[in-house]
């Protein structure tokens, strides 16, 4: 048996094999030791081999685990059994499940695409990369190409995310990075050789799949660059399948002339699907303006967010079809109960065709096509009815209507169980059926013939497996046992017999449910397959479904939120009134969250805006804010503000906070400066760009040196829309005809300091850094000595002597909140404690006390 293990172990050593025991998948050496691991299994051995294993009605539960641990699994089953049980069953494997290629609805995530990638330089235009990916569980395709150093890959790795992908061997050498980024993010990475990129054939696999002659309509040529990446991907996916994969229909071609490039940085700064603190959804732009039905819906609502639109019309188009719904909250709230009903068309539809769809599926298609046929008749007298093709309709309805007649109301997952077909949909299943529900009557008729000719008044008929029906006789009766009785088995009570009668019924009985199963199941793979010559009508109405469900989401986060509709305009200006951060302020209170204003002209007069401010007065909230609504009214949303002029960008680039990448050696400033430099080489005039606190990583004198360059190339060169936050206040003294300085504004009164959040014109003329390590929690020691510090260097105009050791514990000793300068000088601590003073409870010797103390340290 372990000589059979090896065999096949040899041909899957990239997966983890199930290997077929009886009732168990067991594994075994380095298998059984991985697997135990992620399992949480024990780990035993036989003989001094490892091994582990699990039920085999199990493996659903343990496989997404494993998968989710980046590995690959090989199912192996007993295909025949020895004859006369000598020697070992025949087994081979009969599935691959890879992370990439899973089609149970156990196995992938709701809502979520569940894509496979394929990576490579063009064969024969060697300045472009070559990527796609599939998401074989839905049938979409994603293709690209374009020139550049592979910064491109890193973006489209984060927006697309794939579990798996297929990367050809060069790469490794060209872009060192992509490897151990893969591994940290748990995607399953498969090396090829270079030629295997030079095979072609993805044209003509594409082509006798989706039944056309020519890719033309997709806007691709047999040669096509977007293609090479796919041919190895295409025979990878079917390897796997160990079938053609038919289901493939939805070709998209991604290209920036569509759509705006946010590369991954920027995705993750503006936290638009995933937040930064722990990479989840929650506090994402997504989870915040999801107000999708359906599992379509909400994963064509995150690639709207990853890829907004630069085609204004497509824009205008999706922004009146939410605006309808919008104004009509009765037709909303009742599409949106229809959409509830609607299950994932697109993957029943993939099930289907792939030979895995189970009944309760077939059911599920049947509700989803009638929720599909109810929103038709909610919306077709009104805009949204072009998006209904109306040839598909009757053939929906009649796929609806043989489904209802065919599966019964609640049917088993398994074919094998039987109570599939309804009745009347088959004669020779009513047949059976009936014989099998009478047959209860037909043994009691036998049994009152034989009691009535035996005399054996308690003569009963029983069942079990073993023996299957047979008479039981009690001991006190067996005298009266006639001739035609058959002993079976004797037990201490009773005894039990069979007659040629009651084994011609059984058999009738037994063979009646047997080959109403087999019927069934002959019945219910000819309706599978009768409902698969329709696939691409279920594929397209699960489409229009999802859509519908975007742009509904639209159309009640508006109601819900406050939304406005914004104006798509030709020239490069940006105009936000009363603008708000969509994710911040679902977390304040209703009304706490202050919006703000922003203009930006196009070039060359108003493009920059210079933004300074204390810390923790929202210079980050607003640069983020203004991106996001940016980028909402790109994909045909409503904006959180009172009014908004959006003029198209190509690009966002977004170079916020501190972080380090210690993966890749890069520290903190490198990550700052290497994020600077892809903006500053790849924004154009089309671009937005926001920036906060360039140059903080670094030594005070050479921040400000690389800030100021930086403001002065965008404003000389770039002249791109920008935000630009700074700490350094030196930059306000920047001149030039672009260039607008705006500040975060502050409250002092008499040194009760009050963040406002409001955007003002004009620079700040301080950051109130103290102030903030106050409210931190910062020792009150600390906060002394930092305002001495303060006051010193401002009295040196920026140079600094350090105090010598015992005079910093002289100064410590005689720290005290009243003591403290600047900000918080001593005087106004007197003002504090005067006004806390509990005067209803102080003696007059205590108010006398506490003036004396008061007056010595306004004194000293």
């Amino acid at each position: 048996m372990m000589q059979q293990y090896e065999r096949i172990k040899s041909l899957h050593r990239d997966k983890i094999l199930f290997f077929r025991l009886g009732d168990f998948y067991e594994m075994f050496k380095t298998d059984a030791q991985e697997a135990s691991r992620i399992l949480g299994l024990t780990l035993t051995s036989r003989n001094g081999i490892p091994m582990c294993g699990i039920p085999y009605h199990a493996a659903q539960s343990y496989i997404p685990r494993i998968l989710d641990a980046g590995r690959k699994v090989a199912i192996c089953e007993q295909t025949k059994m020895p004859e006369d049980n000598k020697g070992i069953a025949e087994r081979q494997v009969v599935e691959i499940i890879t992370p990439g290629t899973v089609l149970e609805e156990s196995y992938l995530r709701q809502g979520e695409h569940n894509f496979i990638g394929s990576m490579c330089r063009s064969s024969v235009q060697r300045d472009l990369f070559c990527l796609s990916f599939i998401d074989i569980s839905t049938g979409d395709i994603l293709l690209s190409a374009y020139d550049g150093d592979g910064s491109r890959i890193r973006s489209d790795l984060e927006k697309f995310s794939p579990r798996e992908v297929l990367l050809q061997e060069s790469l490794f050498g060209e872009i060192p990075w992509l490897p151990g980024e893969m591994k940290a993010s748990g995607t399953v990475l498969n090396r090829y050789p270079d030629w295997h990129f030079r095979g072609g054939g993805a044209a003509r696999i594409l082509k006798s799949v989706i039944g056309v002659q020519s890719l033309k309509a997709f806007g691709l040529e047999d040669d096509s660059p977007e293609l090479e990446s796919l041919g190895p991907l295409l025979e990878y996916v079917e390897e796997n399948a160990g079938r053609p994969i038919m289901h493939l229909n939805s070709i998209q071609v991604v290209s920036s002339r569509d759509f705006m490039h946010i590369d991954g940085n920027s995705q993750r700064n503006l936290e638009l699907v995933r937040n930064i603190q722990d990479g989840g959804e929650s506090q994402s732009l997504f989870r915040i303006i999801d107000q999708t039905r359906t599992s379509m819906g909400r994963r064509l609502l995150k690639s709207w967010i990853l890829q907004p639109l630069l085609g204004r019309d497509e824009i205008l188009r999706r922004q009146n079809l939410t605006s309808v719904l919008y104004h009509d909250q009765l037709t909303l709230n009742r599409l949106r109960e229809i959409l509830s009903g609607a299950l994932d068309l697109p993957r029943l539809a993939t099930r289907v065709s792939m030979e895995k769809a189970h009944p309760k599926d077939l059911r599920a298609i049947m509700k989803s096509i009638d929720e599909f046929l109810e929103a038709y008749r909610l919306l077709e007298s009104g805009d949204f009815a072009a998006l209904f093709p109306t040839e598909i309709l009757p053939i929906l309805q009649n796929r609806s209507v043989l489904i209802s007649s065919a599966i019964t109301d609640d049917p088993p997952t398994s074919i094998a169980d039987g109570g599939i077909i309804r009745k009347g949909y088959d004669e020779e299943i009513d047949k059976l059926r009936s014989l099998e529900e009478n047959s209860q009557v037909l043994l009691d008729e036998y049994l009152e013939e034989e009691r009535s000719a035996s005399g054996i008044s308690n003569l009963k008929i029983k069942y079990n497996r073993v023996l299957g029906y047979f008479l039981e006789v009690s001991k006190g009766q067996l005298k009266l046992v006639p001739e035609h009785f058959e002993r079976r088995q004797s037990l201490v009570n009773a005894d039990r017999f069979t007659t040629p009668k009651l084994n011609t019924l059984a058999d009738q009985i037994t063979g009646a449910r047997e080959n109403m199963k087999l019927r069934e199941q002959e019945l219910f793979i000819a309706l599978r397959t009768r409902i698969n010559e329709n696939l691409r009508e279920l594929q397209l109405a699960g489409r229009i479904l999802a859509e519908i469900d975007c742009l509904q989401s639209f159309s009640y986060q508006a109601t819900l939120r406050g939304y406005t509709m914004p104006d798509i305009v030709e020239d490069n200006s940006i105009r936000i009134v009363g603008g708000r951060h969509p994710v911040v302020e679902t977390f304040l209170e209703s009304g706490a969250f202050v919006p703000n204003d922003l203009e930006i002209s196009g070039s060359p007069r108003g493009f920059f805006n210079l933004i300074t401010g204390p810390n923790m007065a929202g210079k980050s909230t607003y640069l983020r804010q203004n991106a996001l609504i940016v980028l909402l009214a790109q994909i045909g949303s409503f904006v959180p503000a009172e009014s908004a002029e959006i003029g198209l960008c190509d690009r966002i680039f977004c170079r916020v906070g501190a972080s380090d990448n210690l993966a890749r050696g890069e520290s903190t400033f490198l990550v700052e400066m290497n994020e600077t430099a892809h903006i500053l080489r790849q924004a154009g005039t089309r671009s937005l760009v926001i920036m906060d606190e360039v140059g903080r990583g670094t030594s005070t004198q050479d921040g400000l040196s690389i800030a100021w360059a930086v403001c002065e190339y965008i404003l000389n060169h770039l002249q791109c829309r920008t935000l630009f936050a700074t700490h350094f206040h030196e930059l306000s003294e920047l001149k030039h005809p672009g260039l607008k300085n705006r500040s975060l504004a502050v409250k002092d009164d008499e040194g009760e300091i009050q963040f406002l959040n409001k955007v003002v014109e004009g620079p700040s003329n301080n950051s109130y850094g103290i102030h903030v390590a106050r409210i931190a929690g910062i020792p009150d020691e600390v906060i002394f000595r930092a305002g001495e510090i303060l006051d010193e260097v401002q009295r040196s105009g920026g140079s600094l002597s350090i105090t010598p050791a015992s005079d910093q514990r002289k100064s410590m000793k005689l720290s005290s909140p009243a003591r403290q300068r600047g900000l918080f000088g001593q005087d106004e601590m007197v003002v504090q404690e005067i006004l806390h003073l509990d005067l209803d409870s102080l003696t007059p010797i205590e108010a006398l006390n506490q003036l004396h103390r008061m007056q010595k340290n306004l004194r000293s």
